[in-house]
């Protein structure tokens, strides 16, 4: 039997066994495949005089195993589909890159310290501690994938196509705190923040959200290596409270789970559609009771991961030195 293109050596191997007079068990067992394939194969030659390949769906690889693994280090001529193909069944996804502080050798060394002492810390532990902030929301922040519309090229500027924007939009100041129990109290700030004015915040809002919280037991509070957070002050006012605080690594928002509640906070704002300040004050106030204990618990639960990721980047980025 001569070769054919539309034959593969296994095929034409197949086809030789039988014709030789070989049963179909046999040949199964001598090549490596079913019974039921060496059938198949054995009735399309005997129609046809040779095993037509079955039609293919979609495109034939271009690569062979070897260069797919050699992709991630050498050129190899393919289309950038072929490369988005192999790079996904490598387990590479495309992605949006994560928002990350730019942060110094110091800021590194710090953060990693500082997880380091954390790092024995449990769920519970992490329970006990109150994380609070500060942050500006705006009217119409909040959407922040974007607004997609269908139109023609010749659309783009049609009223029912664009998304408006306001060049200086009417925002709010606000300052609030939360643990793994729900939120705590939330003010919106019409001054700037001195020392002075984050007293009176801490008295006026924080002191009673503890006590709804936690009662008599012992808190740790945190916020952030702000001036007026750390006024001589404001440290005197927390120890004259017996309110123990917690140190604080530079430039690490990440680290904080309110980060994730003033995103979520600015997501509901933002669907209540305010256009004024006082709307604006109303939907704040209206979506922040209506964030509920369980959001609030699962930020907390994140805190041991956080700190593995913290440990695991500064390893990471000592170990890409040390290999360049």
């Amino acid at each position: 039997m001569a070769p054919t293109r539309e034959m593969s050596l296994e095929t034409e191997r197949i086809v030789k066994l039988l014709e030789e007079g070989n049963p179909s068990r046999m040949v199964a067992k001598d090549v490596g495949c079913s019974q039921s394939a060496v059938s198949k194969i054995w009735t399309k030659y005997k129609q046809h005089g040779m095993v037509v390949k079955a039609k293919r769906t979609g495109r034939p690889r271009k690569t062979s195993k070897r260069q797919d693994k050699q992709l991630k280090e050498v050129g190899v001529n393919v289309c950038d589909r072929t490369v988005r193909n192999r790079l996904k069944e490598m387990g590479f996804q495309y992605r949006k890159a994560k928002r990350k502080p730019a942060l110094t050798p110091k800021h590194k060394r710090t953060r990693l310290q500082w997880a380091k002492e954390r790092q024995s810390w449990t769920v519970d532990d992490w329970m006990k501690v109150v994380f609070s902030d500060e942050s500006r929301i705006c009217i119409g922040q909040g959407d922040d994938a974007g607004t997609f519309v269908w139109c023609r090229s010749s659309e783009i500027y049609e009223e029912a196509c664009l998304k408006k924007t306001t060049k200086f939009p009417q925002s709010l100041m606000i300052w609030g705190c939360m643990s793994g129990k729900g939120t705590g109290e939330m003010t919106v700030v019409n001054s700037s923040i001195n020392a002075q004015v984050y007293i009176d915040i801490l008295d006026s809002f924080l002191i009673p959200s503890i006590e709804q919280m936690f009662g008599d037991d012992e808190v740790i509070f945190q916020d952030d290596n702000a001036s007026c957070h750390r006024a001589k002050t404001v440290k005197a006012f927390l120890e004259e409270r017996h309110i123990q605080s917690m140190s604080w690594p530079a430039n690490s928002p990440d680290l904080n789970p309110i980060e994730n509640l003033w995103w979520r906070l600015k997501k509901m704002v933002h669907k209540k559609g305010p256009t004024s300040k006082a709307d604006l004050a109303t939907a704040i106030k209206e979506s922040w009771h209506q964030i509920d204990a369980e959001y609030c618990l699962s930020l907390i639960k994140s805190m041991p991961h956080r700190l593995k990721a913290v440990i695991k980047f500064v390893v990471f980025s000592i170990n890409d030195v040390l290999r360049k």
